[in-house]
């Protein structure tokens, strides 16, 4: 059923992640041990049999391309459809303007060429495993116009959100922006399933009256005019628009429940760019307690409630506890982590004793020597 669906990833998205690696979209941020955010986003619409998915570019993709390439761990390496890359005109890179109109305004050629009647918008910022069927269906049911997706928090949250206000059949009736987030709230999931012919002409109208945003410029304003309804998502989520959320959602894939929640809900799978890898290695006076560790690794020392990327070695007597090291670092002998963020390819030094906290983790750098 979901072949009625086209979608499209909008990467031209602010990094809230810049004290990590200031180029790094935040598409391609690894999660989890081997995946990137994008594999989340990608793999929920292949799940769901979407088999056109236009992806919009950020001036600084070189890392999607290289992650992706021709999709084909998705499946979506083919002749007709498939994956389809939308670059940036050379006026935005230039003069780059706020908001996703313009952008989307650029690229309704792509929206225009589908015979799919509906489009599912959506980003790379939140980690879930959402059946898009149930939202296709959710819509059709409710014969709505446009479907937005949103979900309760947990806890109370701080950040720049959208809450729903939405009645008892649940059409929203109100689109309001908050920095701090009650838990229980309906809190916006930048998730969007629309009727293409609605999505086109609002976004040239929208476009012709210098109109910004999608939700507040269109939907917002036309929340009469359209049947805006509101599909309440109940499974695990994580909305990574901080250091210390991205942190924090690392470290709950160390929860069992959670992790198969994640990874393991029905037969929807989350792909990633095949690497062959041998096994971790796990030296005679190495232990691990509670950690996700990668292929590849080579571990001498001691490592607690952590999660390793492919190929990282740690050092002997070495101890990181609370952290997340990415793929290719070295830890060297002796050396103490704790609640540290490592990117890719740095090397921690014999005997450096590194700490951060909970609340605000210790970034190092890709390719830094500390």
């Amino acid at each position: 059923m979901s072949s009625q669906i086209i979608g499209l990833i909008n990467l031209q998205e602010d990094n809230p992640l810049r004290e990590l690696n200031e180029r790094r979209p935040l598409a391609t941020m690894p999660f989890g041990g081997k995946f990137r955010l994008i594999d989340f986003t990608l793999s929920n619409m292949v799940n769901a049999g979407i088999g056109d998915i236009g992806i919009l570019l950020s001036a600084e993709s070189r890392s999607v391309l290289d992650h992706i390439r021709s999709a084909k761990d998705w499946n979506l390496a083919r002749k007709g459809d498939g994956l389809f890359y939308l670059p940036l005109e050379a006026q935005d890179i230039i003069h780059p303007m706020e908001g996703d109109v313009r952008t989307y305004y650029h690229n309704l050629s792509f929206v225009e060429r589908a015979v799919q009647p509906y489009i599912l918008i959506t980003r790379s910022d939140y980690v879930q495993n959402i059946d898009y069927e149930k939202v296709l269906h959710f819509h059709r049911r409710h014969n709505a116009d446009v479907t937005v997706i949103y979900h309760h928090p947990a806890t109370d949250i701080t950040g720049n959100f959208y809450i729903l206000d939405t009645d008892d059949k649940d059409r929203i009736t109100e689109i309001t922006p908050k920095t701090h987030v009650k838990s229980g709230e309906n809190v916006y999931m930048r998730g969007i399933l629309i009727d293409c012919e609605i999505f086109n002409r609002s976004v040239r109208l929208a476009y012709a009256k210098g109109y910004k945003f999608i939700l507040t410029d269109i939907l917002k304003r036309n929340i009469d005019r359209l049947r805006v309804f509101g599909f309440n998502y109940q499974g695990y989520t994580a909305c990574i628009h901080s250091v210390p959320a991205y942190f924090n959602a690392n470290m709950e894939l160390l929860d069992v429940k959670k992790w198969r929640s994640l990874f393991l809900d029905g037969e929807r799978r989350i792909y990633t760019k095949i690497k062959d890898e041998a096994p971790a290695k796990y030296m005679e006076e190495s232990a691990v307690n509670n950690s996700l560790v990668a292929n590849g690794c080579i571990i001498e020392g001691r490592v607690e409630n952590s999660i390793l990327f492919r190929k990282v070695r740690v050092g002997k007597n070495a101890v990181i506890r609370n952290s997340i090291i990415m793929q290719h670092s070295a830890v060297g002998d002796d050396a103490q982590l704790n609640y540290v963020i490592c990117d890719k390819n740095a090397s921690i030094q014999s005997e450096a004793v590194l700490t951060g906290t909970k609340q605000m983790p210790l970034c190092i750098g890709k390719y830094s020597v500390i």
